[in-house]
């Protein structure tokens, strides 16, 4: 019944004296593009939060990895007072700078991480207590984060590698190159993005 008046209605205003398309086809088609934009909006969210799920897996074993780097140190210990063997060599203290600044920033991104769980399980940010911004600009700094921590996870490699394996100089250089050889396809996928990202503008 509902669809016949709503048929009959379109064809009201299409005579000579007509007004155009009726009031209630305008609200239709707005009815129509809400529905669309809240799809797309679900379909981002739901993204979103598989990327923060794989980015926290990401943080939290990087941070695993590296505390436990900090405790088995490479070279060992000196049997009678517990300190590392190669604690006055600089690549050693690079190794333990690094490593320590890798278990942060990996900490912080799981901080943030479990931040925008909270934001996101309170819906604080549909009651408009946290602009959606603020939640995309935390999943943003949490990702440069982690990144961040992988290249001093890999600064931490070289550079424990190079404290033990000092002495025999073909060890060195093959470790090392293998270790740093991880910057060039990333500098290669950073390119790629960016260049797509600015055809696509």
């Amino acid at each position: 019944m509902q669809k016949k008046i709503l048929e009959s209605l379109e064809d009201v205003g299409t005579g000579p004296i007509g007004h155009g398309p009726f009031v209630l086809k305008e609200e239709e088609e707005e009815e129509e593009e809400e529905k669309n934009n809240d799809e797309e909006n679900k379909e981002r969210e739901e993204a979103l939060s598989k990327a923060r799920e794989s980015h926290l897996v990401v943080a939290a074993l990087i941070a695993t990895v590296t505390f436990a780097a900090a405790f088995t140190l490479p070279g060992g210990y000196k049997s009678d007072q517990g300190t590392a063997l190669l604690a006055k060599k600089a690549s050693f203290i690079i190794f333990i700078i690094s490593d320590a600044i890798s278990m942060l920033l990996s900490i912080l991104a799981v901080f943030i991480h479990f931040l925008m769980a909270y934001i996101c399980g309170f819906e604080l940010d549909k009651h408009k207590i946290i602009n959606k911004v603020t939640t995309r600009n935390l999943f943003l700094h949490a990702m440069s984060l982690t990144i961040i921590g992988m290249v001093t996870m890999i600064i931490a490699f070289v550079t424990g590698t190079y404290a033990v394996l000092e002495p025999s100089l073909g060890f060195v250089l093959i470790s090392c190159f293998i270790g740093l050889s991880f910057f060039l396809p990333m500098y290669l996928i950073f390119t790629i993005i960016c260049k797509d990202a600015t055809d696509m503008v």
